[in-house]
């Protein structure tokens, strides 16, 4: 295959000349010294993902250029384990929201920053097999990158897995767009702002709310203490904080649904990101 981009040393982006789809290959080394138009021996590429949406591709490519080298190859083998254990395909969705977790996850390991799954217990309990899988990527990514993540990142991991398998039915699909439409409607005028779609806390705010929206569909609350939480969050992002209450305030009234204080803290949070990024590049 050709080499049509260099993401780093061990991913490129080809055309398979049958299909024509658009790969991205990886392999140890599989760039080094190589050019653009120049081709891949057979034998340096370890593992190929097809790129079957031209969007989620570039997201994917543009994440692969910010985080280090080797996340996203870990991201895939972690995804062929899981797809192989559950012997069902998750959503390609993942490969982004994995791969950004991992990163953040070492990041913040290295930092020495913490961050207790308050959910671990639960998560163990109701999602067995894709804990199960957890525990083993965790246990992967130390061996490979001889570090020591701890049990609560098997619980993240888990949740990545879950919402992945989720297979929503047409009716559930319309509900959710429309869900999604009016909450960003909601940031939209409430800061006056159009989102850069090509920004990648846009696409993980987004992931957010197709995630929260699967829960109002499905009436699937979380109850945690986040008290302290809250009150750092309204402190912190006083205006996400209050354009997040008025997201509770829409779909509490039109849908039967709670909106509760874990979810209040998470939609401050990603709103806070998506909306610093938007005024930095003004």
């Amino acid at each position: 295959m050709i080499v049509e981009k260099i993401l780093n040393n061990n991913v490129v982006v080809s055309i398979d000349p049958k299909t024509k789809k658009e790969v991205i290959l990886m392999g140890s080394g599989i760039a080094f010294k190589r050019k653009i138009g120049q081709e891949i021996e057979d034998d340096k590429i370890e593992k190929v993902f097809v790129v079957d949406d031209k969007r989620m591709g570039n997201k994917l490519k543009k994440l692969i250029n910010q985080i280090p080298d080797g996340i996203f190859e870990l991201a895939h083998e972690i995804i062929t384990y899981a797809d192989k254990e559950l012997n069902r395909k998750l959503d390609k969705q993942i490969y982004i929201s994995l791969s950004d977790h991992i990163a953040f996850a070492i990041k913040r390991y290295k930092n020495k920053v913490q961050i207790k799954n308050d959910l671990l217990e639960e998560i163990r309990r109701i999602h067995k097999e894709e804990y199960k899988i957890a525990l083993w990527a965790v246990g992967y990514i130390n061996n490979k990158l001889r570090i020591n993540l701890p049990e609560d990142e098997a619980g993240f991991i888990a949740l990545h897995i879950v919402n992945a398998s989720y297979q929503e039915t047409a009716k559930e699909s319309v509900v959710a767009t429309n869900i999604i439409k009016g909450i960003l409607n909601i940031i939209r005028y409430y800061y006056s702002v159009e989102f850069n779609e090509e920004d990648l806390n846009y696409d993980r705010l987004l992931t957010h709310l197709k995630y929260f929206a699967k829960r109002v569909i499905t009436n699937n609350q979380n109850e945690n203490d986040t008290s302290e939480f809250l009150e750092i969050a309204s402190r912190s992002y006083p205006e996400a904080f209050d354009c997040a209450e008025r997201i509770k305030i829409y779909i509490e009234n039109n849908y039967d649904y709670k909106v509760n204080e874990d979810e209040i803290v998470y939609l401050t949070m990603h709103i806070h990101r998506v909306i610093s990024v938007l005024r930095s590049n003004q």
